[in-house]
Order: C-alpha cells, then structure tokens, then sequence
C-alpha cells in the first residue's frame, strides 16, 4: 500500500522516490551522535523523543533531512509533520500534513486502525474531542511492527496549539514502541515534553574549523578577504556561511572587486530575516541603518546622538528590541552581526542615504571637523591636464553628502581613524557621478586600507570596475599599488622598481605613502642583502620625515657598522615617543624594529608593546608587529607562543598564496622545528620558504631555510656536511642569518673536518667587528673561537671558553647559551675534568628540556654518561656501567653524601667500617665520581633525596 497523507476528508497518495544524497551536517557531531543512539534504541523497541533547538539557519533542517537519510538507510520509514505557516492557529492545521505509514510497516494493520487518525481529524472538525485525535495518532505510531518509524518536525514553535498538545501527548508514551520523535525549535518556548525527561539537543554556531569546511564546501575558490569577511559577519551559522557569499560579485569573490561595506544579505537571508526588518517603523529602519554604520567600539552617546539627528529618541528601537534584532545592554547593539547588514540592505535608498548623513555628521564631530566646503578638500591638489576639473554645478544634495564625506574622510586620516577614513572616503566616491571623482575617492580609500595593514582591499579599490585613474590619482594609484603588492605579491625586482617610483610620486590621496615606501624599502634591503634601497630611501625622505622612520630606514640599511649611533639615536627617541601620548603606533614600531636590527631584544620588545597598546583602531603595523613578534619569541626560547602566533595567522589568512608577512611567520616556525629537532615538522614549512626564496629572490628567506637544514643536520647527526655550501661572501654587517647562525657555522665546518671553512667564518665576523655589535653576537663569536682553539688543541682554549661563558651571561638567546654549555662540557670531559663537566652538560641538559629541543637534549645526555653521571631529574635506578645500586648501597651513599664518616656510618647500619669502605670504593666508579666530595653533587643530579 503506498502512503497516503490526512487531507480531513479524503486520502491523497504521495509519490515515493529513491534514495537521495543528504549533506552531511559540519561540526555537529555530538547531535548526529544522539540521533544515531536514538534511531538503534527505536529499532529495538525503546522508542523515545529528542528535540533540537539552534537560532535561525543554524542547521535545524539539514538536521532533519540528514536523520531522515540516515533512518531510512536503516530500513526504517519517515514520516513528516509541517507546520502551514508562521502563526497557524487553526487546529490541527499541521497534523494534517502527516503521512500515514503504509501497510509494509504495519503489518496487519487492522482497517480500523489504519482509519482512526482520518476519522478523529474529521470528527473533530464536526465538534469532536481532542482526546480521540490524540489516541488516534498514538495508535497510529505504536502500531510500527516490522520498520523503525523517525516523525520529525520542523518549527515546532509555529505549530497550531492543538497539534503540538497531540504530538507531546504521544511523546510521553514512546517506551515501548518503534517510534523516535524528533522536534526543531529556534523559538523560546519549551518543546515537546521537556519537563518529562524529553532529552534536548542544541545546535550552537559552528567552530572556526567547521565554519571554514562549510565555506570550502559550498563556496571554493572564494578569495582569502572574502573568507575573513564572510566568517566574521557569520559568525559560525551555517545559514549565513553559505547565503552571504551569493550576494557577492564574480570579481569580489576572487578578491579583484572590494568587498560590499556592509556585505549583502543572499537571498535565503532576505527570506528568512529580512521580513523582520520591512515590519518594523520608519524611524526605527533608519536608526538601524545608522547604528549598521558605527564601530565596534561605539559608546551610548553616539547612538543617542543619531537618534536625535534623525529626529527620534532611543525609544525608537524598542520595535527592534522586541523582534530580537538588538539589544540594549549598556550601549545598543545589533545581537549579530548579520543584522547589521540586513538592517543596512533593507533601508530604502532614501534612509540609507538619511542615516549615512547623520553618521557623517557624528563622526566629524567626534573627530572635531568642521563645516565641509562646496567641493570639500582635495587630498591630491587642483586637478591636472588630463583629469576633469570639479563641476560647479554639481550642488545638491549628492554633491553636499560626498562633500560632508569627503571631509570626513580626511578627519578621520588625521586622527588615525583608518576603518572610518575608508567608509567615507568610499561612500564619497559612491555618490560621485563623474568616473575621475569615484576614482579619486576610492584611491583616496585604498590609501587608508593600506595604511590601515589592509593591502588586498588597497589593491581591490584601485582596480575596481569603477577605476579610471588620471593626472594626478594615476600617480596615487601607482604608489599605492606599489606599497600594497609589497606585501602580497612581492618580488625583489618588481618591487625595487614599483617603490622607487612610489617614492618619486610625491603625496597621495588620503595619506602620503611615502613613509610606508620609504621603510619597504629598507625592508628590501634586508631581504636581498643589497644595500641600494635603503640608500635610496634615506636619500629620498622629506625634510620633514619623522624622526623614527629615519632612524629604521638607517638600522635596516648598516645596523653593524652604524649600531652606536643608532642606538644613540634610539635612547631619546624611545623616551620621547613613549612620553608622549600623540605618538602613534607607527612610530613605535618602527623604533622597536630598529632596535630588533640592532640586536637588542629587550628595547624592542618594550617598544612593541607600547606600539600595541595604542593601537586603537590603527592596525595597519599589526602585520609587521606579528612579524617582528615571532622573531623576538623565537630568539627567546618561547617556542610554543611562536606556534600559536603561526597558528593564528594561518587561520585569519585562509585561502591563497602567502603574503610576505605570512612567509615571515612560517620561517620563524621552520627555525622552531630546526631548533627542536622536528625534521618531519619542519619538511613542508622548509619546501614553502625556499620556494618563495627562490620566486621572490629574498636572500634572506634562502638563508633561513639553510640555517634551518644546519641545525636539523646537526641535531640528529645524519648529515655534518651540510653548509658547506654557505656563501662564502655572505656579509655578517648586512645578513641578519649568518650573524645568527655564526656558531653553528663553524661548528658544521669542523664536523666536517673542514677548519679552513671555519677559519673564514671566524674571520668574517671578526672583520665585521661582531664582538662589539651585541651581547648575542659576542656570544657567538667568543664561542667560534673556543671551538677552532678546541678543534687544533691550542694551548689558551679554556680561557677562551671562559670569555665565551662571560658573554653568555649577557644573552638573551637560551640555545645559544645551551649550544656553548654542551661543547664546553662536551671539551672538558675529553680533557678529563668530569666534575667541571658534569656542571655544564646538566645545564645545557636542563636548558634543552625546557626549549623542547629533544635531540640537543640526547647530546648532552650522551655526554653525561660518558662521564657515568646521570642526568638531572633522573631518577637513580642504574648506575653508568648499567648495574642498579642495592637499597643497602644506596644507604650508605646518602650517609656518606651527608658528611658522615664511616665509622659513623658503620654504627648506625651495624656493620663495620671496612664494609662501609668496601661498599663507596666499588660504588665511586659506577657513579663516575672520584672522592666523597662529588657524592651530594652525584646524588642532586641523580634525583635522589638526601
């Protein structure tokens, strides 16, 4: 018998199809879970109720439809109740969608039974009572013998009341029977039969990682910006995940068109949530449409103040309070960020237009603008030949907006405000009729996301449909182009060119690029090791650059030669910076990246964190500040808050080819896995940063990727050989790298038995006067030079180990100090010293533990058994001929290890003193010690109390 469904009078058939691919539900494990255990616990007759609630298109129908394929993969038959529509009040109105199970599920259903439903829903629409509906569909379910059956219902909050009191009536009867009941609610409401034991599942927004998939899956290709956006306005609904980036535009989804400002509701958004916003006041659209326009760090004062420049007070959100669109805690808030592009989207074009003006006018007067001009000011001077003049006819109330926006624009560049500065600027140009005035404002736009440390959206504002640069804006379009390919697309010769050419186009729309291209530049220098563009730069900076720029160019262009007198420079700038409250982060970061060239990890440190602190909404050093970040955790041993920072980046970057500032992180992870040891780690970060070396020509990522194959050699011992291919004109002064891996240069050189490589090395650093650059770099050079008086057995090595350890003192890098500890040890062990030994192999021991760097860790183990000492934190078990001691040996070696004598010991344990004597005389070797004064040392290490 095929299905029929309850019309009220007459049975209708429903056509049966095949099987279908469900989507499978991401990140909703734990409920697919409870589904599956419940769909098991029907089949064997533990029939029971499940409801689901989660907010709107958080998932609840695909839910339903994945456990409808699932019971019926099972052999189990679905049936579905839906209500007619939202606020449905006629009864019954959705119990009459119901499908009836068929005779292959029932068995031998008797006629009457299969009847009792129709017949309790006709009779009571003739007057019948509620009673009979409700046995009727109980008898109807119970009656599943052969097949599991799952009913689920959808929007169990729009049920008309009489159908949800018949479903909650059979769902407190299901023990016993085939039947699983699952039910899906976003309303407040309780469900089913909660107070009886009915379980409730909850569907909450998806993880970063689920969210991400969903994208993957449903929209792949999308461009790395459009990712970030859509997860952030999303917020982990699933509905929003997949509906937003429908509203986007072939060019936005591939990054070449900026992004809408707010994004735009798809489709499916509209129908589900839009009509919430059409119903509520004039006045309540508009104040929405003006608080969709505000930022995140907006106060209570400010929604105030539109609402009076709109002529309502705050009253006239409380329509919006009551559908659950925003909320009043403290400051008015939208309750998702999806409202505030539904609210925006929704709002006629008039009351865009009206709410855009008051925001104008609330930000002006916060940033303290006054009164725009006819035409407002332009950022890039009286237009050229080939660019239109302004129109002076062009008064009206566009042409007034754009101006008001215009001038808000430029407000907000002076007081760093850059998200503002690139809304206005692009709701300027939006309302520009002529094709040069748009241009010139989103010129003006991309000029404040770049200093903003938003280059893609740069890049996309200058090459959009809309994009007809000339005179003038096309000299701003080029050096903004240049600063922004910099970090997205950088190539060494490419963009030695672009940026000089930046560098000679003089001040831009909405900001002067100059400062930004002048430290790319030196940025260029460190990366080629060629010394011309930060030439170029320094001799290219205004007379009136800044004093810290000056200062970074300087340090990136000859930090060994030119480092007293930068760190001069340094001093007074950091005091005055840090002193005065105007100074931006910018400033800071460039001094705190200075003294990062000149080797003095305390200062950058300090300055970065300041730099951090006053960011405010000026991110645009944040990139570089990650940048310089993961160098100064690295150099400091904290390795684990290195992968977190790459971890994190990572996940904000999505997809698409790394950008330079993504490299430099995943550099810094390789050099983690190098010191660590991590070889299998380190092979995929290893083949991306010499790739990128290779096709940017970035002679410093090269050199980090053969610093870090050194120490992976190194580490384990396969391969000593490895940098004998260093260049043998690497320039310590100029090379960040080789001044970082000078020990371990040498080091591989006499592994390989290769000291004339080591001689070169040695004298390279010399020349380059190291000793006296940095703490760090006479560390290293002082530890070069014991190990080549080590290597030829000169007769002055001890001291020039001591000179090492005093400079080791003063550094701030733990493997470098642990590196110098294992060889000292390493030196001293060979010349028979095992007591002095054993003091510097323990603390490389414990220093290598803490750093995580396993196979450093093995060498200085190796080293301590060498000398039958074991080490620290090991338990005493076994001694270093692998013999354990007796609990009686052990006894007498704490007692000896006390200061007792061994008559004293001999009385105590009732044995004579010669035994005492016999026991320390064989146990003294197998300790690897020489006299009881070495015992409580032995004992420490060992991990024995006394």
């Amino acid at each position: 018998m095929r299905p029929v469904v309850c019309a009220g009078s007459a049975p209708r058939p429903v056509r049966e199809g095949g099987p279908r691919t469900v989507e499978h539900p991401r990140g909703r494990d734990h409920v697919l879970t409870a589904v599956r255990t419940a769909l098991a616990g029907a089949g064997d007759r533990h029939g029971t109720a499940l409801a689901v609630r989660g907010e709107g298109g958080s998932g609840r129908s695909t839910l339903l439809r994945w456990a409808a394929g699932a019971a019926a993969d099972a052999g189990g038959q679905v049936l579905r109740v839906a209500p007619r529509a939202e606020g449905a009040t006629s009864a019954y109105s959705a119990l009459r969608s119901l499908t009836v199970p068929p005779a292959a599920v029932s068995g031998a259903l008797p006629g009457a039974v299969r009847a009792a439903l129709p017949e309790a829903l006709r009779g009571h629409a003739r007057g019948g009572d509620e009673t009979s509906v409700c046995s009727a569909l109980w008898r109807t379910l119970a009656a599943a013998e052969r097949r599991p059956v799952l009913l689920t219902v959808d929007d169990w909050q729009w049920l008309d009341p009489a159908s949800a009191r018949a479903l909650a009536f059979v769902a407190r009867r299901l023990d016993g029977t085939r039947v699983l009941l699952l039910a899906a609610s976003d309303g407040p409401g309780p469900v089913l039969s909660a107070d009886r034991g009915t379980a409730e599942l909850s569907l909450p927004a998806l993880g970063e990682e689920a969210a991400r998939e969903v994208l993957a899956d449903r929209h792949p290709g999308l461009a790395a910006d459009a990712v970030a956006a859509v997860l952030a306005v999303a917020e982990g609904n699933p509905r929003a995940l997949v509906d937003l980036p429908t509203a986007l535009t072939p060019d936005q989804r591939a990054g070449r068109a900026a992004l809408p400002d707010p994004l735009l509701p798809g489709a499916a958004l509209e129908r589900c949530l839009g009509r919430r916003f059409r119903a509520l006041p004039d006045g309540t659209r508009a104040l929405l449409a003006a608080l969709a326009l505000l930022e995140d760090d907006a106060e209570a004062g400010d929604v105030a103040w539109l609402a009076g420049a709109l002529g309502h007070d705050l009253d006239a959100l409380a329509p919006a309070e009551e559908a659950g669109l925003v909320t009043s805690e403290r400051t008015p808030r939208f309750v998702r960020r999806v409202h505030r592009c539904l609210a925006h989207a929704t709002a006629p074009a008039a009351v865009r237009r009206r709410a855009g003006r008051a925001w104008a006018e609330l930000a002006l007067t916060r940033l303290g603008g006054g009164p725009a001009g006819p035409a407002g000011a332009r950022p890039d001077g009286p237009a050229s030949p080939g660019e239109a003049p302004p129109d002076p006819g062009g008064a009206g109330p566009h042409h007034e907006d754009a101006a008001r926006l215009e001038a808000l624009g430029h407000a907000a560049v002076a007081g760093r405000r850059w998200s503002t500065a690139i809304r206005a600027f692009r709701m300027a140009g939006d309302l520009g009729p002529a094709p040069w005035e748009r241009s010139r404002l989103h010129t003006a736009a991309a000029s404040a996301a770049l200093s903003d440390g938003r280059p893609r959206l740069a890049l996309a504002l200058t090459r959009g449909p809309d994009a007809r640069p000339a005179g003038a804006t096309a000299h701003a379009v080029r050096a903004v182009r240049a600063a922004a390919l910099f970090d997205v697309a950088f190539h060494a010769d490419d963009s030695l060119r672009d940026l000089r050419a930046a560098l000679e186009a003089g001040p831009v729309a909405g900001t002067d690029a100059r400062d930004l291209a002048a430290f790319q530049m030196s940025v260029l220098t460190s990366l080629t090791h060629d010394p011309a563009p930060a030439r170029t730069a320094l001799e290219a900076l205004p007379a009136d650059a800044g004093e810290a720029l000056r200062i970074a160019v300087a340090a990136r262009s000859d930090p060994v030669s030119r480092a007293r007198e930068i760190r001069e420079g340094l001093v007074g700038a950091a005091e005055r910076a840090l002193r005065t409250p105007g100074a931006g982060p910018w400033e800071l970061t460039w001094l705190a990246d200075a003294a990062w060239q000149v080797d003095d990890p305390v200062s950058s440190g300090r300055l970065l964190s300041a730099a951090l602190q006053r960011s405010g909404s000026e991110r645009g050093h944040l990139p570089h500040c990650r940048e310089l970040r993961a160098e100064l955790l690295t150099a400091a041993g904290r390795w684990e808050e290195v992968r977190d920072l790459v971890t994190r980046r990572s996940a904000e970057g999505g997809a698409g080819l790394p950008d330079r500032h993504a490299v430099a992180l995943t550099s810094q992870l390789l050099l983690v896995c190098a010191y660590q040891g991590r070889r299998e780690e380190a092979r995929e970060p290893a083949r991306e940063v010499r790739r990128w070396a290779r096709d940017r020509r970035s002679a410093h990522h090269a050199g980090l990727a053969a610093y870090a194959a050194l120490l992976l050699a190194q580490a384990d011992d396969t391969g000593p050989a490895d940098g004998a291919d260093w260049p043998a004109d690497a320039d310590p002064c100029r090379d960040a790298v080789t001044r970082q891996a000078h020990a371990v240069l040498v080091r591989g050189a006499l592994l390989r038995d290769d000291p004339e490589a080591a001689r070169a090395h040695q004298a390279r650093a010399q020349r380059a006067g190291l000793t006296r650059f940095s703490d760090g770099t006479t560390l290293l050079v002082r530890h070069g030079r014991a190990l080549l008086a080590a290597y030829t057995d000169e007769p002055g090595t001890a001291e020039l180990f001591a000179l090492a350890e005093d400079a080791a003192t003063a550094s701030a890098r733990p493997f470098d100090r642990a590196l110098l500890a294992l060889d000292h040890g390493g030196w001293l062990r060979r010349r028979r010293h095992p007591a002095a030994a054993r003091t510097r192999l323990r603390a490389a021991y414990e220093t290598f533990g803490r750093l995580g760097a396993a196979p450093w860790q093995e060498q200085a183990r190796t080293e301590l058994r060498a000398i039958g000492a074991p080490p620290p934190g090991t338990a005493r078990t076994a001694t270093a001929s692998g013999r354990a001691l007796s609990a009686h040996e052990r006894r007498i070696v704490r007692l000896a290890a006390s200061g007792l004598s061994n008559r004293e010991i001999a009385e105590r344990l009732l044995v004579s003193p010669r035994t005492v004597a016999s026991h320390l005389y064989k146990v003294f070797p197998r300790l690897g010690i020489s006299s009881r004064r070495e015992l409580r040392d032995a004992l420490i290490g060992g991990g024995d109390a006394l």
